[in-house]
């Protein structure tokens, strides 16, 4: 393999070119890879052939700021380059655009929860063609759709319960559409 992003140090945090827990990836169109840095807060963005990473979202420590992130997992990168992060430990998804200082709150935000307006401990997200926001709310056991700003989801997959059953999810970890249109649940 050739190493894309960071190296072979542990990071203590300080070193920009290291990666800290990742967690989430996503290669643009332009073969830009964007990494989550979990225990350094932030979205990494290496340019092809690049040795130092461009900080997209967060970097301002552990927080639930608008600047901030917390424990961010799983990362979608739209055309325009608008980085969409699921902000575990804040329970919600912030959208940041190229070259924000801050993010705004897409999904979620509203406290750990299972109310339609709330996530717990979301993993995965990711968008569809109409812009509506797909999330694996990992400890509700559901994936819940926000279409273009709406502060309540809708549940589309799972039914809030741990389990094995056709219409139960167990902990889901990651979303992903196919050339069909359809959505494959992690």
């Amino acid at each position: 393999g050739t190493t894309v992003a960071g190296g072979l140090t542990f990071n203590d945090n300080n070193n920009t070119n290291q990666l800290s827990n990742p967690q989430g990836l996503y290669v643009d169109g332009s073969k830009n890879v964007y990494v989550t840095t979990n225990w350094n807060h932030a979205v990494q963005k290496w340019a092809p052939g690049a040795t130092q990473p461009t900080i997209v979202a967060g970097g301002n420590w552990y927080g639930s700021q608008s600047n901030q992130l917390a424990d961010v997992q799983g990362i979608y990168v739209d055309n325009l380059g608008t980085v969409y992060v699921a902000d575990q430990n804040n329970h919600r998804v912030q959208k940041w655009a190229p070259g924000a200082s801050s993010g705004t709150t897409v999904a979620g935000g509203n406290g750990s929860g299972s109310a339609a307006n709330q996530l717990q401990n979301p993993y995965g997200v990711t968008l569809d063609s109409e812009g509506n926001v797909f999330v694996a709310d990992r400890r509700n056991n559901r994936v819940q759709k926000f279409l273009p700003g709406a502060t309540n989801g809708i549940t589309i997959a799972g039914v809030g319960i741990l389990g094995n059953d056709s219409d139960q999810l167990n902990f889901p970890f990651c979303t992903a559409f196919d050339a069909q249109g359809n959505l494959y649940v992690a």
